[in-house]
């Protein structure tokens, strides 16, 4: 329900702006953004778990937490793009007799991709929907290090995300968007954090610099 909820609260903002912007040049041929992203889905959880023999504290995410992305306008419906992002991760302490542990992972995917505006937008259009698809590495990490040791290791799976979304340009520099897609991608060898593969699906509002 609360997620019914924030969907369309989402869906009555965007619908909002799309009626307050006035018709301009939002010519974006031959122009660049900056654009960050988070994730309205990612599921988040904080623990702290006390027993006889020690205290243990963690922190776990999943699904998008979000990312960076750079593009590029080649035509008014076309732009290249690069996004480096954080799609999982988690983070532990336990304290104990022992000593003390500590536990990191984190999942990165660097994507190289592109943006197809549909229904071939002219530089008055101010609401473009788009298609997206993009590919590169997903990049996990993973450390641990106990009273008696510390142990690290690194590896990459080729990976994708295919999407689709909408942007709202609001002037020549700045605009919002909403992004929903999915990530699929060859599991680890090793697992990071508790999981081999982090496939699934996502969905994030976004704010842009357009220069």
């Amino acid at each position: 329900m609360k997620s019914r909820r924030r969907l369309s609260l989402v869906a009555l903002i965007l619908i909002g702006f799309s009626i307050v912007i006035y018709a301009q040049d939002f010519s974006l041929k031959g122009r660049s953004e900056i654009e960050f992203n988070l994730g309205l889905w990612g599921g988040a959880k904080v623990a702290n778990t006390i027993t006889t023999t020690s205290i243990r504290s963690e922190a776990k995410t999943s699904g998008l937490a979000g990312n960076l992305l750079y593009a590029y306008w080649l035509r008014e419906h076309f732009s290249v793009t690069l996004s480096v992002g954080f799609l999982a991760g988690e983070a532990s302490s336990t304290v104990s007799t022992s000593g003390l542990n500590q536990h990191a992972s984190s999942v990165v995917p660097v994507l190289i991709g592109m943006r197809f505006y549909l229904a071939d937008p002219i530089p008055e259009d101010a609401v473009r929907p788009f298609l997206s698809a993009a590919v590169g590495p997903y990049i996990g990490s993973e450390a641990k290090n106990t009273a008696l040791s510390q142990e690290a290791h690194s590896e990459s799976s080729i990976g994708g995300r295919v999407g689709a979304g909408i942007d709202f340009l609001l002037s020549r520099n700045f605009k919002l968007g909403a992004s929903a897609g999915y990530n699929a991608m060859s599991g680890f060898e090793t697992p990071v954090g508790a999981r081999k593969n982090y496939s699934g699906g996502d969905f994030s509002l976004g704010v842009a610099y357009v220069f």
